[in-house]
């Protein structure tokens, strides 16, 4: 991986202070196949989610710069036991009765793909973290899916109520949450 990227978790104010920046990679991002900017993944709802999820307990946001260029980020909270996603059908007992990590987005920009920046994102996320699970949605048709199946992450249970459609995936983050997924 290039010098020139920095990788930084960012707290929960300067994550709402950036999130028009961020916004702007997630519309550019979104508007790829098989997302096609549909209305799920408009920049208005991103942010209006977005702003939500910053206050939620666990929040944490990763990003890496290239320079002064916002080039990826990833963000997630804590999801308490019994909590899951709305409109996912629900997973074993087990995750759902456990504290997990919900990965809401793990964006790199095109240019930046294919160099393992994502993992190193997803890694940095989910170090130190203290719940049991990870859990996140993965569009089946992107490349994506097949990459979190690389990574060791199992699907856990469906979304099927909007297109495209999704899997719920999880992945035991192990103890003392060093991230390494493994």
């Amino acid at each position: 991986m290039s010098k020139d990227l920095v990788v930084r978790v960012v707290d929960r104010q300067a994550a709402l202070e950036s999130l028009d920046e961020i916004a702007d990679l997630y519309a550019q991002v979104y508007a790829e196949p098989p997302y096609n900017a549909a209305d799920k993944y408009s920049r208005n709802r991103f942010l209006q989610r977005t702003r939500d999820q910053a206050v939620a307990s666990g929040f944490k946001l990763t990003t890496v710069r290239r320079g002064d260029a916002l080039v990826g980020f990833t963000f997630g909270f804590t999801m308490p036991p019994g909590a899951w996603w709305k409109n996912a059908s629900k997973p074993a007992a087990e995750v759902l009765e456990a504290d997990k990590f919900a990965v809401v987005e793990l964006v790199v920009a095109k240019t930046e793909r294919g160099q393992g920046l994502g993992r190193r994102l997803m890694d940095a996320l989910l170090a130190g973290r203290q719940e049991r699970f990870a859990t996140l949605a993965a569009v089946l048709d992107a490349d994506a899916y097949g990459m979190y199946l690389r990574w060791g992450w199992t699907k856990a249970a469906e979304f099927r109520a909007e297109p495209p459609f999704s899997d719920a995936l999880v992945l035991n983050i192990p103890h003392g949450g060093d991230g390494s997924g493994a």
